[in-house]
């Protein structure tokens, strides 16, 4: 044995190894990582199998009744719930596309797992929903398909008596109703149905899904970072250990894994204490969901995907204090108020305790063509967001439009806006532009410090892949080398998930820890990153003139009836605030129309937004939008 002596003829030596050893081939150790903790054919024996301790579904547990709202209607909680449901279950199908049906849920938790750590209803039929308290409070939005299906069931309900709350299904998924379910600008499917596949009381093994979390940024490390590098060496065999330490259904053995995996990840990876640790940040992430006003859904449904995603980052705050979440758009903050009063109430609440952060100044975000427009949306998007939150925004925020006119940085300044962040940019199919962080310089002169986030995306999902873009593919390093990394589920909404804040803590663990990649900081604010880099602007490069996007074509001809009415709303508008001007300054008795005035001018701004005035929504979008117009003409 390795240690002791062995004779050989008349020479003895130590043998310090047992058996040969040879040097495993790091391509085939990376192929075990994933098979530890992702379904397959593995699934019964790998780390999935010990995810909860326990699964209750159907009668006495889990009760359900449902209630079809007719059509297309999509009626209020107070109106849902006063007709009569019928008892239903797990397997069936609800649809068809775009309709609504209220479900009525009563829950039992069994005394068995009363005591659990954590307990949680998952949900999923692989559509839309929002969960409601049985007195009408909304509560959190669920995505399906096997994203964002859990909630957590509160401790009251644990006595063992039975608890009711309503799920509002919307019978369309993250991206509407595409042809099977894809992300196309295509004409919805007219019959979608969805089946609700689970809706379960789960115990789970928190251990155990803490561990998921650690392998899930393990294995990026091993597959990420350079395999010449001591970084990637140590995360590699860390995961093996592990793997070869787990034994299926014995959480003692869980216990062991977490502990060898903080070798890598670190001691602070269950707190948001990892962050006020080891070096400074060079990545400062926010959440964000960047929710379209309309693109493969109407407004309507945008409407619920706001208190879907807002009630969802609500309810992430209260349990990741580190938590910080950007939100744009004064439009979808009325429509908010307006339809879920008690969401916003919330809202109003994060943003005051500075983790929910009204950002862009604008109505919508809109397209950037029209001079007058884009002076309209910064007036009644500041107006908004100083009369409700008590301060305009400092930072213009548009990742998605397609092209920025090159007078936005002298309007910016005049609506008292000195900060600009987008990205699209970076989808430029010809031109890779040149710059990261830069002065952006209008015509007349005005300038705005722009920063267009490395990682290039405002949807990232937050794995360590992301945080080392963040600096692999800055290109202002030489004057700073911060970044914004704009995290969350987007487009269609939703927003940061609880995996995204557990997989960035492990990010920043790894950095305390070992090294590797850059450290990522949460708990800031936009404002707070900008100030950063404002007593270097002078060191910045500069862009002059228009920042053209070179990718989405045809936005200038597209649904030529929409842009019509667009200009013709805006001259008319303009012709009206003349006459009414005149008439309040001739006419002691006549009244300046303020509230028509301002309710018509809302309708022609939120026909500017990004994907209606351009064209690139599908068609009932611009059947909504003539409705407006016709309405404001």
């Amino acid at each position: 044995m390795g240690g002791g002596s062995v004779q050989r003829g008349e020479y003895t030596y130590p043998v310090f190894a047992d058996k040969p050893v040879g040097v495993p081939k790091a391509s085939i150790l990376k192929g075990r990582i994933e098979p530890f903790y992702t379904p397959g054919q593995y699934d019964k024996v790998n780390l999935l199998a010990n995810l909860y301790n326990a699964r209750y579904s159907g009668k006495p547990h889990v009760r359900l009744s449902v209630w079809d709202a007719p059509g297309q209607e999509r009626p209020t909680f107070k109106d849902a719930v006063s007709h009569k449901f019928k008892d239903t279950h797990v397997g069936l199908a609800f649809g068809p596309s775009w309709s609504t049906h209220w479900f009525k849920v009563v829950l039992t938790v069994p005394k068995d797992i009363a005591g659990d750590e954590l307990l949680e209803l998952h949900w999923d039929a692989n559509n839309e929903g929002l969960i409601w308290s049985e007195d009408g409070v909304p509560l959190q939005g669920l995505t399906g398909g096997g994203e964002r299906i859990e909630w957590v069931i509160p401790k009251a309900f644990r006595d063992g008596k039975e608890h009711t709350i309503y799920i509002e299904m919307a019978c369309n998924g993250m991206f509407g109703n595409a042809p099977d379910g894809k992300t196309i600008i295509a004409p919805p499917d007219p019959n979608r149905h969805f089946t609700l596949a689970k809706a379960d009381i789960v115990s789970v093994n928190v251990q155990a899904r803490m561990l998921y979390i650690d392998m899930w940024e393990l294995g990026d490390a091993a597959r990420e970072l350079p395999e010449d590098s001591t970084e990637q060496n140590r995360a590699l065999t860390v995961a093996m250990k592990i793997i070869d330490t787990f034994q299926v259904d014995n959480q003692e053995s869980i216990l062991k894994c977490r502990k060898l995996a903080r070798e890598i990840v670190g001691p602070d990876v269950d707190s948001w204490k990892v962050y006020e640790k080891g070096a400074d940040p060079v990545v400062y992430g926010i959440g964000n969901c960047h929710i379209d006003s309309c693109w493969l859904w109407p407004w309507a449904e945008t409407k619920r995907k706001v208190a879907r995603s807002w009630t969802n980052q609500c309810d992430l705050m209260e349990r990741y204090p580190e938590a910080t979440f950007a939100c744009s758009q004064a439009q979808q903050f009325k429509w908010l108020k307006q339809d879920y009063p008690a969401a916003y109430s919330r809202v109003k609440q994060k943003v005051k305790e500075g983790q929910f952060m009204p950002i862009g100044g604008s109505w919508v975000e809109h397209d950037t063509n029209s001079g007058e427009s884009l002076v309209r949306q910064f007036f009644y998007g500041q107006r908004f967001f100083e009369n409700e939150f008590g301060s305009r925004c400092r930072t213009f925020w548009l990742p998605d439009t397609f092209g920025y006119s090159s007078q936005l940085p002298q309007l910016c300044r005049l609506a008292g806006m000195d900060r600009f962040m987008t990205q699209k940019l970076s989808w430029n199919n010809i031109n890779n532009f040149p710059h990261t962080t830069f002065m952006w310089v209008s015509p007349d002169g005005s300038q705005v410090i722009c920063h267009m986030p490395p990682s290039e995306t405002y949807t990232a999902e937050a794995n360590l892949g992301d945080i080392r873009r963040s600096v692999t593919q800055h290109k202002t390093m030489r004057v700073d080398s911060s970044s914004l990394l704009l995290f969350g589920k987007g487009d269609g909404g939703g927003g940061p998930t609880w995996e995204h804040f557990e997989k960035l803590r492990r990010c920043a663990g790894i950095s305390n820890t070992v090294g590797g990649i850059p450290k990522v900081k949460l708990g800031m604010t936009v404002d707070d990153f900008f100030d950063k880099l404002a007593p270097k602007a002078s060191e910045f490069p500069t862009w002059y003139g228009e920042l053209y996007f070179e990718l989405h074509r045809g936005t200038y001809t597209t649904q030529a009836n929409n842009k019509y009415f667009n200009r013709k709303s805006e001259a008319m508008l303009r012709d009206i605030e003349l006459l009414a001007t005149i008439a309040s300054i001739n006419h002691e008795s006549y009244a300046y129309p303020t509230e028509d005035i301002d309710n018509m001018w809302e309708s022609v701004l939120l026909c500017q937004f990004h994907d209606c005035l351009p064209g690139s929504c599908i068609e009932i979008c611009y059947d909504d939008s003539d409705k407006a117009s016709t309405s404001t003409l």
